[in-house]
């Protein structure tokens, strides 16, 4: 086969890869602008992570039920010393 003929039938194939690739980067590059433009959201400025809504509310849930506990924990000791009198 000519050289001449191999080149002209692999151009397209070339030229539809580079477009290709170039179109790849530009959706990487939008990606990225996007989460770039969420970080102040999710990080402060001094590098701590944000609470969202959802896991502020299941802290909270929890330290309330650990905070049960314990008052419930803090009454039986009382009895049991009280009895042990």
């Amino acid at each position: 086969m000519n050289m001449q003929k191999i080149v002209d039938l692999l151009f397209p194939v070339l030229l539809a890869a580079v477009a290709w690739l170039l179109g790849e980067i530009t959706s990487f590059q939008n990606r990225l602008i996007a989460i770039e433009s969420k970080i102040p959201i999710l990080i402060t400025e001094d590098g701590v992570p944000t609470d969202s809504p959802l896991s502020a509310a299941k802290r909270q849930e929890l330290k309330d039920d650990i905070m049960e506990d314990i008052h419930d924990l803090q009454v039986r000791v009382k009895l049991m010393e009280e009895r042990g009198k």
